[in-house]
């Protein structure tokens, strides 16, 4: 049942049956059953897997329920020991060997099995837990608190001139309500950045308060927020005259606000 939910899951983060399969070890014909079977019971790409719906789909799918170690698990049953010391941090460190790591180092003695396989058998067989990094939901701001800012590349396209020009977004986005104004442009000059924050006030019809600046160009972060606060430059005026605050992202975030 564990190995039907991970191939559902890679399936519904929209990997390819041939990426799962390197991933898992599992033949494409095999995910197609799967995820067949979890279609019929009303699942869709992006849903959640549920362990209901992986054991309908093992039950559909004539998976026993109970039986004895499979491959991959016997291939690493001679190991475990070793598995296990390389896992467990020694006094000096906070963590052990990344298991990726692990399975690297099995790869070189001949041990090749799925890393999917690997980590189930090291939290069942060896006291393995996933470090990975948590991330910490923050509750929504207030409307109107603050806006994120930030340049996405859009891709090349025409400049009317016969060339191909990489076309940016000037993305602005309300935490709040999620509420986006996306300016296209081909620059991010300092006075592009001004014009596509000015049509984004316009189009959420007021001023956020804090403007958070998400890795927009270096030279345009040292415009707005140098050692004397902005210099007495064009941007400075904008602010005020808003009464708005800019924060480069790295300070924001020491502050809780991003």
């Amino acid at each position: 049942m564990f190995e039907i939910k991970v191939v559902l899951e890679r399936v519904g983060r929209g990997e390819s049956r041939s990426e799962v399969e390197r991933a898992t070890g599992h033949a494409r014909k095999t995910i197609g059953r799967y995820v067949k079977r979890a279609e019929k019971l009303g699942w869709r790409p992006g849903m959640v897997v549920t362990d209901e719906l992986a054991g309908a789909v093992a039950r559909a799918s004539g998976v026993a329920r109970e039986r004895g170690p499979g491959e991959s698990e016997l291939l690493l049953m001679p190991h475990q020991e070793r598995i296990r010391a390389w896992l467990t941090p020694s006094a000096s460190e906070k963590r052990g060997l990344r298991l990726a790591k692990v399975q690297l180092l099995l790869e070189r003695e001949g041990v090749r099995v799925p890393y999917s396989s690997l980590h189930r058998f090291a939290v069942t067989h060896c006291g393995f837990q996933d470090q990975r990094r948590i991330t910490v939901r923050l509750d929504d701001p207030p409307p109107g608190l603050y806006a994120q800012v930030d340049f996405g590349r859009l891709g090349l396209v025409p400049d009317g001139e016969g060339r191909r020009r990489l076309l940016w977004g000037l993305s602005v986005v309300l935490p709040c309500s999620r509420h986006q104004f996306l300016f296209v442009t081909f620059s991010q000059r300092l006075e592009v950045l001004i014009e596509g924050l000015e049509d984004a006030w316009v189009f959420f019809g007021g001023v956020a308060s804090l403007v958070i600046l998400d890795y927009v160009p270096r030279n345009i972060i040292e415009v707005l927020c140098p050692p004397a606060l902005c210099g007495g430059g064009v941007w400075r005026r904008v602010l005020v005259g808003r009464r708005a605050l800019a924060w480069p992202h790295n300070v924001a975030a020491r502050l809780g606000a991003a």
